[in-house]
């Protein structure tokens, strides 16, 4: 290339006969090497030489030492595909050059096979029929679980998975496991064959008693000693829709006023389903109405929410005085109503709202005759429905000092607006003193269809002065009140 910057005619003359061809034996000029051009031969069997050569450059890196290999190439095919731009002694050193940066390459990667085969070998899973599938797996790898459908019908034992060792091409390994369903209970539930290291499930396995198992395979030498550390092995039991939903409650009772718009929520319906939820749809129930008795004055007085189970008012219409209770039968199906199937009840009743009320007589004060109000009023609502707290029952004491033995005042049952009715009984003026109310909440809530927690709520409060007028709201649940002096 010196030769060629220095003359310019030459360079001419060179790169016209490189667009001819090929040189050809017996065509070097004394001109030429006069100008200090030289120009080699080359036979078209040192070319075939020098492209077999680049090829196995190109497959040898490419196999073993892929970062190296565009570097080689580039050297093997400037050095040798186009000689007439080097001297013969430059040729011949970068071939040198070359040769012993491949032959580096080489050495490097087989050092890099060996080593690789001695390093310390993994146990591996393979599921059946899928051939020999093992792969060496690190020990901080984590294993993916492997999955085994319950109510499986057999026959038994049932291959599930292969553990292997890389051990065992240096000497001979057996197998073992330990852990829930191996050894400890249910025992026996999975066995590995100590020759092999097949993994087997012995039985037909339930998800709804037990969903998960963790084991781990152990593998030791014929000394006893272990050629590996112990590799946790998670089997994760497939749901299948074996269960039918189930309702919480032999009949749910709700309660709803009459003349009540479409949307009014009236009862809150429930059921469960031992079935899996989450991966699948075994679980998930849906819930529908199947029937309403009476079907007055429309056959869908009310509507439930097919995933809530929420039953709220559908049409208008309500009337105690004709229909004053209603019973549904109710459908619960998983698998969003596609699957096994169960049924249920619902009653609602109607509550009067008081549209024909009659005209109350004009309340009186002490000193001007007549009758006054009762200083104790109550107001009781269930929390459950939101709805008044009718029909419950109520007695009222004083407590005397100093034993607070009770002297019974009187006794009330709730209206259909949740107040004490209006008894004779009851005292218009309340004395100072202490006074105790018990509200008889474990048969109300019986009635309603529910459980209480307690049998009867007492409420106890002293008066330092004489009132003419104690209000006390009541809140109601299964499980728990709340009180407050009212104004």
């Amino acid at each position: 290339m010196a030769a060629l910057q220095k003359d310019p005619r030459a360079a001419g003359r060179v790169s016209r006969s490189l667009e001819q061809g090929p040189f050809r034996r017996g065509q070097n000029t004394k001109a030429a090497a006069g100008r200090g051009v030289e120009r080699s031969y080359v036979s078209p069997a040192q070319l075939q030489s020098s492209q077999v050569l680049c090829g196995q450059i190109h497959r040898i890196t490419r196999l073993h030492v892929p970062r190296f290999s565009p570097v080689l190439v580039g050297l093997s095919f400037g050095s040798l595909c186009y000689p007439p731009l080097a001297s013969s002694a430059q040729k011949a050193e970068l071939l040198c050059r070359m040769r012993t940066v491949w032959g580096a390459a080489l050495l490097v990667s087989f050092l890099v096979a060996q080593v690789s085969s001695l390093l310390p070998g993994a146990e591996a899973l393979a599921s059946p029929g899928s051939g020999t599938g093992l792969r060496k797996q690190r020990r901080d790898w984590i294993i993916p679980p492997i999955v085994v459908v319950e109510n499986e019908r057999g026959p038994f034992p049932k291959k599930v998975a292969k553990i292997k060792s890389n051990k065992d091409r240096e000497t001979k390994v057996y197998y073992s496991i330990t852990g829930q369903g191996a050894d400890e209970p249910p025992a026996g539930t999975f066995t590995v064959n100590r020759e092999d290291g097949w993994l087997e499930v012995t039985r037909p396995l339930d998800r709804e008693a037990i969903d998960r198992y963790t084991l781990f395979s152990h593998a030791v030498s014929v000394n006893g000693l272990p050629v590996e550390d112990p590799m946790e092995v998670i089997i994760k039991v497939s749901d299948q829709n074996d269960n039918r939903p189930q309702f919480t409650q032999a009949v749910f009772n709700g309660a709803v006023q009459e003349g009540a718009t479409p949307g009014t929520t009236v009862v809150q319906v429930t059921a469960t389903d031992a079935d899996d939820a989450v991966d699948s749809y075994n679980g998930v129930v849906s819930y529908s109405i199947l029937d309403q008795d009476p079907p007055e004055p429309h056959p869908q007085m009310f509507t439930i929410n097919s995933e809530t189970g929420m039953i709220s008012v559908l049409a208008s219409g309500l009337d105690k005085k004709k229909f004053p209770r209603y019973r549904l039968v109710l459908r619960a199906a998983d698998r969003q109503g596609q699957g096994l199937a169960t049924t249920g009840r619902a009653e609602i009743t109607v509550h009067d709202v008081n549209d024909h009320l009659p005209t109350p007589p004009p309340a009186t004060t002490p000193g001007q005759g007549g009758t006054s109000h009762p200083a104790l009023t109550v107001h009781a609502l269930n929390v459950v429905t939101g709805l008044p707290a009718s029909g419950l029952a109520m007695h009222f004491f004083r407590l005397e000092d100093p034993d607070w033995s009770r002297t019974p005042i009187g006794r009330s049952v709730t209206d259909s607006s949740g107040r004490l009715g209006q008894t004779d009984a009851m005292p218009r003026r309340l004395e100072p003193g202490t006074y105790k109310l018990r509200f008889e909440t474990g048969a109300y809530w019986q009635e309603q269809g529910h459980s209480s927690f307690y049998p009867f709520v007492d409420i106890v409060f002293t008066l330092t002065a004489a009132e003419q007028k104690v209000h006390i709201p009541l809140l109601l649940s299964p499980y728990s009140y709340t009180t407050y002096r009212g104004n």
